[in-house]
């Protein structure tokens, strides 16, 4: 494992347990972490002693070689990628992983021609056809043929970025896309399968946000969606709440399209997220399924499963654990799926207990674009139309 790789589970690592302040079972965050995250379960110490010397954790408790429980004391998420960054050059990274991260850095703020890269971000051209090979096989950096030229970019510049791209396909691309796009902007989160080619395409580019869980018969299954009006913040050094809000959307939309019987309407879903938000309503009473149905959630730090409140009772309560980040969270998500209708009512418990029937892990946006097969569904000449306008080069 690189010192790269390791410090890149951290930071994931890191925001995953950020507000936790003890760690009371890594074995479990263990497993979240490799199903999650793709943490390798054998590099889970490494990383875990990683965020100690970088000061996010401290008093690791081992039975053996196993890692069984530490204090958390992972800083603003700001503060948290600088400490790594530092960790990470204090470990003498190779002059491969260091170049490859200064070409994902310089593609995340703007795409460039691929032969411009060398001397726009300072990379030693003889070794440019491996660090772009490493990029590419990562699925960290794409390049896609223009009118007139190769152009190379980063996904990481989509999702920071998504409304921008949304406006230039509207403002330059043709009708099929456009309308794609504002279909979903209508109705953020609308499972893949029902999205079309056209946003299918648009996921597969990284140009659109995409997690995936996957649906009660166990078909992994992805939920674009295509923020606006989001603080800059949240897509940049608060990405974790972004990363929570997006998990938030794909859980509540299978429970409306793959719920059977106790499938909810798109109204019902917000109600869902208000009775989180309320202080007075923030957990559900005991019920058989929660901890499948919660189990999502559950992994992302934003419930608990409090113990059975009845006497003798072997279930668990789901309670909304109220942090800033998780309200952050919730309210973004709230935000996206509102798009303009009336959110004031209450849902009653057993709505709420309906709606997260998953049981399922969660794929990043990134791991969706990584496990996505490619498809030929649109002509190469629309894609270039429409990535030559978002990225300012080839004629319109």
């Amino acid at each position: 494992m690189t010192e790269t790789q390791k410090i890149g589970m951290a930071a994931g690592l890191a925001s995953l347990i950020k507000g936790q302040d003890v760690v009371p079972d890594a074995q479990a965050l263990r497993t979240v972490a490799a199903e999650q995250l793709d943490v390798s379960p054998y590099a889970f110490n490494d990383v875990v002693y990683s965020l100690e010397r970088a000061g996010f954790v401290s008093n690791i408790q081992t039975s053996g070689s196993r890692i069984i429980a530490f204090n958390e004391e992972v800083p603003y998420y700001r503060g948290m990628y600088e400490g790594l960054g530092e960790a990470w050059r204090d470990n003498a990274p190779s002059a491969l992983e260091q170049q490859v991260v200064a070409l994902v850095d310089g593609l995340a703020n703007a795409p460039l021609p691929v032969e411009e890269l060398a001397d726009r971000l300072g990379l030693d051209d003889g070794e440019l056809p491996q660090i772009l090979d490493v990029s590419l096989e990562s699925h960290l950096v794409k390049i896609i043929d223009l009118s007139d030229g190769k152009m190379a970019y980063s996904p990481f510049m989509g999702f920071e970025k998504p409304d921008a791209i949304s406006d230039l396909v509207i403002e330059y691309g043709g009708h099929e896309i456009a309308d794609a796009f504002h279909t979903l902007r209508g109705e953020q989160g609308m499972p893949l399968a029902h999205a079309g080619p056209v946003i299918s395409n648009a996921v597969q580019h990284g140009l659109i946000m995409a997690p995936s869980v996957a649906t009660p018969g166990g078909a992994p299954e992805a939920f674009p969606v295509l923020p606006y009006s989001v603080d800059r913040e949240l897509l940049r050094a608060r990405k974790p709440v972004l990363d929570k809000a997006l998990g938030v959307i794909a859980c509540l939309k299978c429970g409306e399209y793959y719920g059977g019987a106790t499938s909810l309407t798109r109204a019902q879903l917000v109600l869902v997220i208000n009775k989180w938000l309320d202080p007075d309503r923030g957990s559900l009473p005991p019920h058989s399924s929660h901890r499948r149905q919660y189990e999502l959630l559950h992994r992302m730090g934003m419930v608990r499963f409090d113990p059975d409140t009845k006497p003798g009772g072997t279930w668990v309560v789901p309670t909304f654990i109220d942090s800033p980040d998780n309200r952050a969270a919730l309210e973004l998500a709230r935000d996206l799926l509102t798009f303009g209708e009336d959110v004031g009512n209450r849902v009653d418990d057993e709505s709420a207990r309906a709606a997260l029937a998953l049981g399922s892990q969660y794929v990043s946006p990134m791991q969706t674009i990584g496990r996505a097969r490619e498809k030929k569904t649109l002509s190469s000449s629309q894609w270039e139309k429409v990535i030559g306008a978002a990225y300012g080069r080839g004629a319109l």
